[in-house]
């Protein structure tokens, strides 16, 4: 430290900025996208065709498309685009951010009391208003196919 004050960057500072809990995801994750487990089946079968055997880690990409193949909600290309304009539109209202709407969706979270608990942002947010919350989600499995 000099009399103009300290150069060393404080570890605690960045740990502050970066809390899930809060939804402060860090600069890394500033204007990224939360991918569905759907949408990531969808890129990674894609990827498969375009490539076939040439993939040196054809295997681990097909494990993962195993794995996102199991817990997606939206089975087929269209309902998870139709999902995802509507969350897009009730995250243009405020409603909900992305990465709590990842949760949700990828986490397959049905109930309004199991989105609380899970997400405390949503506490927040919908602490005297639950029903909007169960109506939010219910809407939404209302797509999946």
């Amino acid at each position: 430290c000099t009399p103009g004050g300290c150069s060393a960057i404080d570890p605690m500072d960045s740990k502050r900025e970066e809390d899930a809990a809060q939804l402060q995801l860090g600069e890394d994750f500033k204007d990224a996208r939360c991918l569905w487990n759907a949408e990531v089946a969808i890129i990674l079968e894609a990827t498969v065709k375009k490539a076939g055997n040439k993939l040196k880690s054809l295997a681990m990409i097909e494990e993962t498309l195993n794995y996102v193949n199991k817990f997606k909600n939206f089975k087929t290309k269209p309902a998870v685009t139709e999902a995802r304009k509507f969350a897009t539109e009730e995250m243009k209202k405020d409603i909900i951010e992305e990465f709590e709407m990842a949760v949700i969706n990828n986490c397959g979270i049905f109930t309004a009391e199991e989105a609380m608990e899970l997400i405390p942002t949503l506490n927040d947010k919908f602490s005297n208003r639950q029903h909007e919350l169960q109506d939010f989600l219910d809407e939404l499995a209302s797509r999946f196919s």
